[in-house]
């Protein structure tokens, strides 16, 4: 009895030892901490359909459109600051009451910048003037708070699951908009492009909106509550998003003066964004 205790002691000296010296490293914490400057390009596609019911018969409005954007993000404690350029976008915004609205990077001008802390919270610091017809495919408001993923602020491993809420309110004299969306990430696996690790997470939510606008003389309010599923693919050894695409379907209500109640609509929405090789 006396030789089994030493030996059980033993083991309990030299366990701790042995378990440290094999142990895997930790996996890097999944958060917004850069060691040194990113000057990074964005090519980002978006599509968009309406479906607006009124007095049984039904119409479709439309926009699609194609940019690329500039975006330098520097260190800030333990979070980034951003500032995004459009340095190009050819769009397309279409309805049936009137000609096509074609837009470019000349209906937008100043950089986005704005702060994220670790998780992906963002602080809204300053935002470029955008043409009232292309307010309808760029929100520096909207970017700000909803290009880049949240991030748990955590190592993390395949199952992972967490929730990020993003709620704000932003406007201007002629338009304002609050949001709210609620997006759960789960690490499902990891993958390699182009030489690049990069972990999966597949995301899913809601997202309800509030927009009220002046639109060419007429004010137009419309609410919606929309469905998001998608993915991001994150570079771990850049601590940057390399790709994200969403779908987005949802329905919702629009009003305009000559209605004289509220319209149902129906939204059907796709957008893909993705990191230029370097």
């Amino acid at each position: 009895m006396k030789n089994n205790s030493a030996v059980f002691l033993l083991v309990l000296i030299t366990l701790p030892s042995a378990c440290t010296v094999g142990a895997p490293p930790q996996p890097p914490s999944l958060e917004y901490d850069i060691s040194g400057s990113h000057d990074l390009t964005y090519e980002y596609s978006s599509e968009m359909t309406v479906s607006i019911s009124m007095m049984g018969q039904s119409m479709a409005l439309s926009q699609k459109g194609n940019g690329v954007y500039s975006v330098e993000l520097n260190p800030l404690g333990r979070g980034v600051d951003a500032k995004l350029s459009v340095m190009e976008l050819e769009a397309t915004i279409s309805n049936p009451m009137g000609a096509p609205v074609v837009l470019d990077q000349n209906s937008i001008t100043g950089a986005l910048e704005f702060t994220l802390d670790r998780f992906g919270n963002a602080t809204l610091l300053r935002e470029p003037d955008v043409d009232d017809a292309a307010v309808q495919m760029f929100s520096g408001a909207t970017v700000a708070h909803g290009f880049f993923p949240g991030l748990p602020g955590r190592s993390v491993k395949q199952g992972d699951v967490w929730v990020d809420t993003v709620s704000f309110d932003s406007g201007t004299d002629s338009r304002v908009h609050s949001e709210m969306s609620v997006l759960t990430y789960a690490v499902v696996g990891d993958t390699v492009i182009n030489g690049r690790a990069l972990l999966v997470l597949n995301t899913a939510g809601t997202r309800k909106s509030q927009f009220d606008m002046n639109m060419q003389g007429m004010s137009v309010s419309q609410s919606s509550d929309v469905r998001i599923e998608g993915y991001v693919l994150w570079d771990y050894d850049e601590s940057v998003m390399f790709e994200s695409r969403r779908s987005i379907t949802g329905e919702g209500t629009v009003s305009i003066p000559v209605a004289p109640f509220p319209l149902p609509i129906r939204i059907e929405a796709n957008e893909h964004t993705l990191l230029q090789s370097r």
